[in-house]
């Protein structure tokens, strides 16, 4: 195998054990079509985004409606009663009061007939926002892409919330309601699995456009501590401090699998005979030596023992010049998370 080919393969097996750990294939065959495999390209500019901490995407569900009633209650609040045009999955524009009251009907009525309240969840609300210097365009362009290809069997309608635009909002972000039911007849259960190819594939299509986007885990960039939750926002004000959560056995694996890919990454493109690789390599080395869980680990371990030297020693990982022909580890399924 030639030394081309063999950082090409280095890259693309460990970097999608950075990049993308938990996409797999959910539900029905070809559902994750919009999460491309990644190529050696898509995993530099991937690995580009992180160590030179580019914003991370948030997809976020928030709600939708249980019953026709709610929905109605939710396309007017997205729309600003209206005053915002909400595009269909037709690329219609849908503006005004009275356009907003035929689309309510049309979802009501369509495939199966919503009551005005229902039992079960008719409708999602799914919310995508990039940081305050994103252009909003792009969000947008973004984000209508991803819904036509998550959600082709399903009605749905976005509006674009715009700080230059929306005194209320203070970044780029776009609001998308799907109706549950799809034209199928299965209807929309989104799991934990679905948020994480949610977030992939949002990223994705922000870089095809030229936005620096990541969506990894917090455990590809070394961060210990879990993200907040909404009652922990008001912990300084109440005075409560948060303690650092005591890390899993399987929350250490991942930590030690995570590490051992940046070092395989980082040791071919520094081995790599172009100079924008090694460069790559030197940003990725220092990015990673600053990692909260490597600084971590490394004050365990006594004075003069490097944990990454350390843990090649136990796993006896991939090199330049002996590639195996071996899968990175694997202990389940990984919850992507901001």
């Amino acid at each position: 195998m030639q030394a081309g080919e063999v950082l090409e393969s280095i890259l693309k097996r460990w970097g999608e054990q950075l990049l993308r750990p938990g996409l797999r294939r959910y539900g029905r065959p070809g559902k994750d079509l919009a999460v491309r495999a990644p190529t050696g390209a898509m995993v530099r500019a991937g690995l580009k985004a992180i160590v030179r901490k580019s914003p991370e995407v948030m997809v976020k569900v928030t709600g939708g409606g249980r019953g026709m009633g709610a929905i109605k209650a939710h396309l007017s609040y997205i729309s600003r009663r209206g005053e915002f045009a909400l595009e269909n999955q037709d690329g219609l524009q849908i503006l005004g009061k009275d356009n907003l009251s035929r689309l309510a009907e049309e979802w009501k009525y369509g495939f199966e007939q919503i009551p005005n309240v229902s039992h079960r969840r008719e409708a999602f609300h799914v919310m995508l926002s990039m940081p305050p210097e994103t252009d909003a365009q792009v969000v947008l362009a973004a984000a209508r892409v991803f819904a036509r290809q998550e959600f082709s069997e399903h009605k749905h309608a976005f509006v674009l919330h715009d700080p230059a635009t929306d005194p209320d909002s203070h970044r780029p972000h776009v609001h998308l309601i799907i109706r549950a039911q799809g034209a199928n007849g299965k209807r929309l259960n989104p799991r934990k699995a679905d948020l994480v190819r949610w977030r992939q594939s949002f990223a994705d299509r922000l870089m095809e456009r030229g936005v620096a986007a990541s969506a990894t885990r917090r455990q590809t960039r070394g961060v210990l501590r879990p993200p907040k939750k909404l009652m922990e926002y008001h912990a300084p004000r109440n005075d409560i401090r948060r303690p650092m959560p005591q890390p899993s056995e399987r929350a250490r694996l991942t930590e030690d699998d995570v590490l051992v890919a940046w070092q395989q990454v980082t040791n071919a493109l520094m081995e790599s005979p172009a100079a924008d690789d090694r460069a790559l390599g030197q940003e990725a080395l220092a990015f990673v030596s600053e990692m909260p869980a490597l600084v971590a680990r490394s004050r365990s371990l006594p004075r003069g023992v490097d944990f990454l030297t350390e843990n090649q020693a136990q796993r006896s990982p991939i090199s330049m010049s002996e590639e195996k022909n071996c899968k990175p580890p694997d202990h389940g399924v990984e919850r992507g998370s901001r």
